[in-house]
């Protein structure tokens, strides 16, 4: 009984601790928002103009921040968030470590079925295992949130390149082009080239619009679009062509990648059927013999077998689906 009250204690505390760090993260989000926006009020009320030279600027893509953001931008990335994206998840970022929590719950609650007998063991996979579950089921879930969202823009990008070369063709400016591409892509990219597009509007410099693109979305693709993009801006000459370039050799990736589902098709097939087969055997045997199925739940042992066969069932899945994802990339 101790141990059952020491162990909900300390869900407890994890879940304050994360919510404890989700509250800190946005107070300093939102203070340095108002901080932003003071800075910007007061270059723009001043009464003399700052000139502005880039003869001196350097070309790169290294962004300079602050020690606070990096401690933050390192407290956040530890369990896998991605503060520049975060409002990009499907849901708000801060709600994810409580479902973890309570989804570790559950994986040891199943877990205690089979292990709770042998103390020797269970304790360490208690109060070891507990924290260490947690955090890979948030760095799952947020890289999962982030492979997915990356996957769709690699795929749409090629076509966003060809709107941009086709535009300057005809004699269209590089920002209405990238105008154009926000209006006519769809989403994640509309977004994106709306933001980059909006920036440029309003007196950013192209070079400059393009880093903070390339560091907010972290692709190789993105990074020498903007790489390529700001050498053409500043030295001249003709930009299409690597463009079209870039192009050519995306569309061939996210081709192979289309040719790699189609190849592990029957693998995937397989998995779900595996993972559908118990659930179905069971339902029929319930139907069939219900006191077959009731040992299960009623039974020390059977509640025993059960939460062994759905933790095993859950490894099982994830080993394949590894295997998959591995063979994809």
């Amino acid at each position: 009984m101790l141990l059952h009250q020491l162990f909900v204690l300390l869900a407890l505390v994890v879940l304050l601790a994360a919510a404890a760090v989700g509250v800190t993260i946005w107070t300093v989000l939102g203070h340095e928002r108002e901080t932003r926006l003071q800075s910007r009020i007061k270059h723009a009320t001043m009464s003399e103009a700052q000139p502005i030279s880039t003869v001196d600027e350097e070309l790169s893509l290294v962004r300079t921040t602050s020690r606070i953001e990096q401690l933050k931008e390192r407290a956040a990335g530890w369990i896998g968030v991605d503060l520049q994206q975060a409002e990009t998840y499907p849901i708000k970022w801060w709600l994810v470590p409580p479902l973890a929590l309570l989804a570790t719950a559950a994986i040891m609650w199943l877990a205690s079925h089979p292990l709770g007998h042998h103390q020797k063991i269970w304790l360490p996979v208690k109060y070891f295992g507990s924290p260490l579950l947690w955090y890979m089921l948030d760095r799952f879930i947020f890289n999962w949130f982030k492979n997915r969202r990356n996957a769709k823009l690699i795929e749409q990008f090629p076509d966003a390149l060809n709107t941009i070369v086709r535009c300057v063709r005809v004699g269209i400016p590089m920002g209405e082009a990238l105008r154009t591409v926000g209006g006519d892509a769809l989403e994640p990219t509309k977004r994106e080239f709306t933001i980059l597009a909006d920036k440029v509007s309003i007196g950013i410099p192209l070079d400059v619009a393009l880093r903070e693109l390339s560091e907010r979305i972290k692709l190789t693709e993105y990074q020498f679009f903007a790489t390529a993009i700001t050498l053409q801006s500043r030295s001249g000459g003709g930009i299409t062509q690597t463009l079209e370039t870039l192009a050519d050799v995306i569309r061939k990736r996210v081709a192979l990648k289309a040719r790699g589902y189609a190849l592990t098709a029957e693998a995937r097939m397989g998995s779900m059927v595996l993972t559908v087969l118990p659930f179905f055997a069971g339902g029929v045997l319930f139907w069939l013999q219900p006191s077959y199925i009731k040992i299960l739940f009623t039974t020390s042992s059977g509640e025993a077998v059960l939460g062994a066969a759905a933790l095993l069932m859950g490894a099982g899945m994830g080993v394949i689906q590894f295997m998959i994802s591995n063979v994809l990339k």
